[in-house]
């Protein structure tokens, strides 16, 4: 199992939370088909008591296949790229990681 993740930072210009957790990354998610066995994105708050936060939103996306993330990103990433202009200016910082 992976997880590859995205990380916007908390100076992201233009950042549209709401675009990215109800648009951006249901797509990415739909294009990976059952490959992508969960997927979760993330708001950061701020809390007393808690550290501060180090990004504005992060979405995880767990997939049985690296050969079929890596297929699917090859057909289909020039659109999942295009669409981060719909809501945010910033790329996000990118992750792939082996869930243990």
């Amino acid at each position: 199992m992976f997880c590859a993740s995205v990380v916007y930072p908390l100076d992201a210009e233009n950042f549209d939370v709401d675009y990215f957790a109800t648009k951006h990354a249901p797509l990415f998610a739909e294009m990976m088909g059952d490959n992508c066995v969960r997927w979760e994105v993330h708001q950061a708050l701020t809390a007393r008591g808690a550290p501060p936060p180090q990004f504005i939103a992060a979405a995880y996306f767990w997939v049985e296949s690296a050969e079929r993330f890596g297929a699917m990103l090859a057909e289909r990433g020039e659109q999942i790229y295009a669409d981060i202009r719909n809501f945010s200016g910033t790329q996000p910082a990118r992750g792939w990681a082996e869930v243990l």
